[in-house]
């Protein structure tokens, strides 16, 4: 999901008293969010909570993230002083795909592979679109539209 897009969700449930922690790879584009409390990891995007394959590490960041943010005492960031194996990701990063068959390995580019920008959903099948469909407007979560509440 969109990091700015999880910030505003998150200072949605925060005023309606859900307390909210967020995980982000993307600090400057979640900062512009103003998110109640977020954990910044400088790692690949998509790779926010560990590397693939490596679920006691992916374990920890979550505990060290989940603690030291419920520690916060005021909106914020957390950053955990991580790092990737090398930083070969970060001199283009958008070319460094969770989508490679070898994702997880820097330094092998696969190109940008985000989808153009577009005013129409886009599913990811056809079940999905199928299921969006049969809800009616009226139903629809107002948040996930982005309309305020009537």
């Amino acid at each position: 999901m969109c990091h700015q897009s999880v910030g505003l969700i998150a200072r949605h449930l925060e005023a309606h008293g859900y307390p909210t922690i967020g995980f982000t790879s993307a600090r400057t584009i979640t900062e512009s969010a103003n998110p109640p409390r977020s954990v910044f990891v400088d790692f690949p995007l998509g790779h926010t909570t560990g590397p693939p394959n490596e679920p006691a590490v992916q374990r920890q960041i979550l505990s060290d993230g989940l603690r030291r943010g419920l520690a916060l005492t005021e909106p914020g960031f957390v950053d955990l002083a991580l790092r990737w194996d090398d930083d070969d990701w970060k001199a283009d990063p958008l070319s460094w795909s969770r989508r490679q068959q070898d994702a997880g390995q820097s330094g092998k580019p696969a190109g940008d592979t985000r989808n153009d920008r577009s005013d129409q959903p886009k599913y990811q099948s056809q079940g999905d679109a199928d299921a969006a469909a049969a809800v009616d407007w009226d139903d629809q979560c107002r948040v996930c539209v982005g309309l305020p509440e009537s």
